[in-house]
């Protein structure tokens, strides 16, 4: 490793000691896996796309969600709506009597790099499933240039603000 930086591996369970040989070099001790625990509420089935309909698709409204997400019913859409509001994701911006309108809290707009993340991977390896044409496609082609450095530059500072 460099010189005179101590490297830490995170603590394991003895089952788990055959994959530490596996793991990366971490500059710092973890209690648990970082991504294990972020995958509580956004590992949820649904979870990250609801977010992705107000990041990315502008869908605040609980018809609006159900519309663009294939598969998702009402009661689905109301337990994840409920889990990512209690978990800081997002909050209800505006209730009328029969309608509520979410969005995104801090917490939820740091998860727009993971989403951004996602779609370049879908992009180029199920190409075949995501566009027409089957070809694979760079981020690049699928966002504006100038949306996709918003989004990293709020990745920026939110890590900075850490």
């Amino acid at each position: 490793m460099g010189r005179g930086v101590k490297v830490y591996q995170p603590k394991m369970r003895q089952q788990d000691e055959v994959v530490q040989e596996h793991l990366a070099p971490f500059k710092i001790e973890f209690e648990s896996c970082p991504v294990q625990a972020s995958l509580g509420i956004l590992g949820r089935k649904y979870a990250l796309l609801i977010i992705r309909n107000m990041g990315l698709f502008d869908k605040h409204r609980f018809n609006e969600m159900l519309r663009v997400t294939s598969g998702l019913t009402k009661r689905v859409l109301s337990m994840r709506l409920k889990e990512l509001e209690k978990g800081g994701f997002i909050e209800v911006v505006e209730r009328g009597r029969s309608y509520s309108k979410w969005d995104l809290t801090e917490k939820g707009r740091d998860t727009l790099p993971i989403l951004m993340s996602l779609v370049q991977f879908g992009s180029k390896h199920y190409a075949e499933q995501v566009f027409e044409d089957k070809k694979p496609r760079p981020l690049n082609d699928v966002f504006d240039e100038s949306y996709i450095q918003e989004i990293m530059r709020n990745l920026m500072i939110a890590s900075a603000k850490c």
